[in-house]
């Protein structure tokens, strides 16, 4: 008779060997647990997670706080803007004011004395033709066509052309081909000047003409009004003449307040 002989199989735990196993792994925990419980409790392997996690959760508390912030920053920056509205237009009004006291402190200085019609320059070259100015002022304030144009006392710088109701158009000495009749101051010589545009004036006199660069230029009327100074003169042996070569004793660009003049009391 034949058995078959089973062969039993070994495992490489066995039951005895578990038992060992787990007796000395709850030693070890014991023992462990004695020595530091919180290592027991949260070993060094888990800290990074347990670290990531606090991380987090403060991040998540610091929420409210930062949409707080941001209203409060918000509130605040509206604020700021309305202060900054306000303050530009208190500047506007103090640049404004500063104006028109300088306005008042330059009319007040070099007005003349006598019946006179104060105006400001509201356009000049480059914005209108060369040679011309735009008065703020016309026929309601007794402004008439013909009238004389002074800066200061005794600088006439030109006439007015054309007058509205409003406004007025004054033509400078200097405006090309303009015509004025004045004398030189040095000598009390007659000189028949030329407007030559862009503020410069000319004339044109014998070779033996007596007139030097500096030479002063008045207007022949009962005010001897100052027109241009001489600039430069140019011989020309050939034909036996000068040509003289002035400029406006004011300078047009820097003006903003002229004074009227009416012819009838001329």
């Amino acid at each position: 008779m034949m058995y078959q002989i089973k062969r039993a199989d070994k495992k490489f735990f066995s039951r005895k060997f578990l038992k060992i196993f787990i007796i000395s792994l709850l030693i070890v925990i014991f023992v462990f647990s004695i020595s530091n419980p919180l290592n027991f409790l949260i070993p060094n392997n888990f800290s990074p997670l347990f670290k990531t996690g606090n991380y987090f959760y403060s991040k998540l508390n610091e929420i409210p706080k930062f949409f707080s912030d941001k209203n409060k920053l918000v509130t605040e920056n509206i604020k700021l803007s309305s202060e900054i509205e306000d303050l530009n237009i208190k500047l506007t009004d103090y640049q404004s004011l500063k104006y028109e006291n300088q306005k008042l402190r330059e009319e007040l200085k070099i007005k003349p004395i006598g019946n006179f019609i104060s105006a400001s320059v509201i356009a000049k070259p480059p914005q209108i033709p060369l040679d011309s100015l735009f008065l703020d002022k016309g026929l309601k304030d007794g402004i008439n066509k013909g009238d004389l144009v002074l800066v200061g006392k005794r600088i006439l710088i030109g006439k007015i052309i054309r007058v509205s109701k409003n406004k007025a158009t004054v033509s400078l000495n200097s405006f090309a081909k303009a015509i004025s009749y004045g004398f030189v101051t040095r000598t009390n010589e007659p000189l028949k000047i030329k407007g030559a545009g862009g503020d410069s004036l000319e004339a044109k006199t014998p070779i033996d003409f007596d007139i030097v660069v500096g030479d002063k230029i008045m207007v022949a009327n009962s005010s001897n009004y100052l027109i241009a100074v001489v600039r430069v003169i140019e011989k020309d042996i050939s034909s036996g003449f000068k040509n003289i070569l002035m400029s406006s004793p004011a300078d047009i660009s820097k003006i903003n307040i002229v004074f009227i003049k009416s012819q009838t009391n001329e």
